[in-house]
Parts: C-alpha cells; structure tokens; sequence
C-alpha cells in the first residue's frame, strides 16, 4: 500500500487500508485497518465504543463475525475508501488499485480495531504481527455497499 496514505482522523481515531491475503485460497483480501492516531486518555473508550458500534468480534473469537449491513458498509471511489457505520461517514483513507480489486472480488473487507498507533504506519507484516502475536483487536467483515 502507499507509504504515504491520507488519513482523516476525526477524535483522534484512523483508518488506513491495507492488503492481506486469505489463509484458505491464498487470494488477496482488503483490510480496513482503524487504529488510534496518538496515544491520549481518552482515546481507548472511543475505540471500544467504535468497536462495540460495528458489533465486532475479539481475536480469540472462534470465527470472524459478519458485519450487519445496517451497522456498516464499505464504498470506494476516486482513490478514497470510506468506512460508513450507520448513516454517518466515519473514516476514509487512501486507497490502491490492488485494494479495490480485492474488495470488489470478495465483495468484502476484514476490519481490524487496534489499539496501537504503530497500526498507523506499520507495514502489512507488522500488522499480522501484531494481530497473532497478542495484540488486543476486534475483527470482523464488513459488505462493500
């Protein structure tokens, strides 16, 4: 992904896109990584209260929860994802042509909420990383719109 992606950052939450790779078929998988943007006191209840909004599973959740469409949809146009929950705009990040092709594809994202601002800029091994190494996240697929 770019090393360079534009973030907005409303209350001190981002989001940044990323690419995996499903563990089954070995294809491409777009992820919408949403992370804190500093570390401040009151950020760690607006990412819980964010997570609990999207109706998100933990990592040690037997399988990845399906985000209901009333909750959350993804749209992507213009180089621009934005991640909608509810009728209201809450994220959008910058996006590469090889994100889109996963997302329209699988029809599909994994929304990953973390808890650290290195998610912010870290590079796509380092955010698997932190995500089987521990990392305290909430996961879960959310329907492109």
């Amino acid at each position: 992904m770019h090393s360079d992606l534009h973030v907005l950052a409303p209350h001190g939450i981002g989001g940044r896109t990323a690419l995996g790779y499903h563990p089954r078929d070995g294809r491409p998988v777009a992820c919408w990584v949403v992370h804190p943007t500093r570390r401040e006191p009151g950020v760690v209840p607006r990412l819980e209260r964010y997570a609990a909004a999207l109706g998100l599973s933990g990592t040690d959740a037997a399988a990845l929860r399906e985000v209901d469409d009333y909750r959350a949809s993804l749209t992507a146009a213009g180089g621009w994802a934005t991640l909608w929950v509810g009728d209201e705009t809450e994220l959008a990040a910058e996006h590469d042509d090889a994100w889109l092709d996963a997302l329209l594809d699988r029809g599909w994202a994994v929304v990953v909420v973390g808890y650290s601002t290195d998610l912010a800029t870290s590079d796509n091994p380092a955010i698997m990383a932190y995500l089987t190494g521990g990392g305290n996240a909430h996961v879960g697929v959310v329907r492109a719109a």
